[in-house]
């Protein structure tokens, strides 16, 4: 789950759930590191791949950028235990991509 909005989870993307405490639980994350939201992951590699949805599947992959290219944060999630940021694009589309230090640097 990424947020909650007047009773209502987000899945991700445009994917909502009704939330009732009575069989569901949400752990609200009240640390958000805030001082990566708003800047930039920049790719150290060529076609480095980024995804529609939170995912490391291949059918997911929207696309890839190379080596100096990159999105603005919104906040960074785990998927399958590993680390993504949650971004856009400079048209406000929203796009998933690895966080791990060896393909990526935050500036």
């Amino acid at each position: 789950m990424w947020t909650e909005k007047d009773g209502w989870l987000n899945l991700g993307g445009e994917q909502w759930i009704k939330y009732d405490p009575s069989y569901m639980k949400f752990n609200k994350k009240s640390t958000v590191d805030s001082s990566i939201v708003g800047k930039r992951v920049v790719s150290k590699v060529d076609n480095l791949r980024f995804y529609d949805s939170p995912s490391w599947q291949d059918k997911e992959v929207a696309g890839s950028v190379d080596t100096g290219l990159g999105f603005t944060i919104d906040t960074k999630v785990t998927v399958n235990g590993s680390p993504q940021y949650k971004v856009h694009n400079s048209k406000g589309k929203t796009y998933y991509v690895t966080a791990h230090e060896a393909y990526v640097y935050v500036k």
